[in-house]
Formats: C-alpha cells, sequence, structure tokens
C-alpha cells in the first residue's frame, strides 16, 4: 500500500532487505514520528501564549499560527513520512 516497491538486482529481481535494514528503516519513521508529534505541542503552546497574549484580539493577531496548526495536524502522521498510523500496520 504505501510501502516503497523492491530496488531491483542485476538480474531483475526484487532485493532482499536485511532485519537490520528493516529495523533501521521501522527506527526511522519512529522518530519522524515523535520530532512532528513534538512539534504539534511546540505550536500548541505558542498559540495558547498567543491568546492569552492577546485577549479578544487573538482572532486576528494569532491567525498564521491557528491556521499553521491546522494544516499540520491534518496531514498523515502530522507530516511525518511513513504509512499512516490509522492504517492497519500498525494495529
Amino acid at each position: 500500500m504505501f510501502e516503497e516497491p523492491l530496488p531491483k538486482n542485476k538480474a531483475g529481481q526484487p532485493q532482499e532487505h536485511t532485519p537490520y535494514e528493516i529495523h533501521r528503516s521501522n527506527e526511522y519513521f519512529q522518530r519522524e514520528y515523535l520530532v512532528a508529534v513534538q512539534e504539534i505541542k511546540i505550536l500548541q503552546q505558542q498559540l495558547r501564549a498567543c491568546f492569552r497574549k492577546n485577549g479578544v484580539n487573538h482572532l486576528e493577531d494569532c491567525k498564521e499560527l491557528r491556521e499553521q496548526l491546522w494544516e499540520k495536524m491534518h496531514q498523515p502522521n502530522y507530516g511525518a513520512p511513513g504509512a499512516p498510523r490509522s492504517s492497519s500496520k500498525y494495529m
């Protein structure tokens, strides 16, 4: 589904990945997902502070932060590479 096709060797056969490569790949996707989650948390903190600072004018003054957070939250995996966490691969 979301996995990249296996690279071909010289004979045209698909190469098999070693367990080490699979482990490194999984670690990479997990690490990138955790970074994306932390970015969401930072944006939420910045938006919360902006709301408190600007009071009744927060709709105008915090619009860019709000839209940036909205876009990031509505991407699969918060913009991190890999299969979406809601897919059956992670269940």
